[in-house]
């Protein structure tokens, strides 16, 4: 492959990633947000990412429908059921019939290690540019059996380096 042909390409996937992030619909602004809640099974599984929403408003700013563009399958029903009782308030020049784009950001921070009290203050909910990022403290699990643990053998009961298991 010729280095014209790579730099190129790369142009075009820059090109085409900037035209998508400038056409992403109008903006939306929000009344009221209902907080969307982490499922406690993909927090265990760790899944994490974002789910894009389509919508559309009817007069008074709540959505009449919204339909799940894409997004990990575990967090799907989470954003569409805090996107369904939200509302918004439409601009001057807005028609209430026209499709919204909304994006719901799930994130994971550190984990807590075993023993660690969880942080009260999660989760964390922000909203900006019809996008809502929650982040979310995930859940611990100690296993004993990792643990590792100190064990003599006969065999080696009176040497210095005796094997951890």
């Amino acid at each position: 492959m010729s280095w014209k042909l790579v730099g190129g390409m790369g142009r075009a996937a820059l090109l085409l990633a900037l035209a998508q992030s400038t056409t992403s619909g109008p903006s939306l602004q929000v009344v009221k947000l209902e907080p969307p809640v982490y499922p406690p099974i993909a927090m265990a599984a760790r899944v994490f990412g974002e789910v894009d929403l389509k919508t559309t408003l009817l007069p008074d700013g709540t959505p009449a429908k919204v339909q799940v563009q894409s997004g990990p399958q575990m967090l799907r029903q989470a954003a569409v059921d805090s996107a369904t009782r939200s509302r918004f308030e439409l601009k001057p020049g807005d028609h209430p019939d026209d499709f919204y784009n909304l994006t719901y950001r799930f994130a994971l921070d550190k984990a807590l290690a075993c023993g660690q009290e969880r942080d009260k203050s999660y989760p964390h909910i922000r909203y900006e540019s019809n996008t809502v990022t929650i982040s979310e403290q995930p859940m611990t699990i100690c296993d004993p059996t990792t643990e590792q643990v100190r064990v003599r053998s006969i065999k080696c009961l009176y040497l210095w380096k005796c094997g951890v298991r």
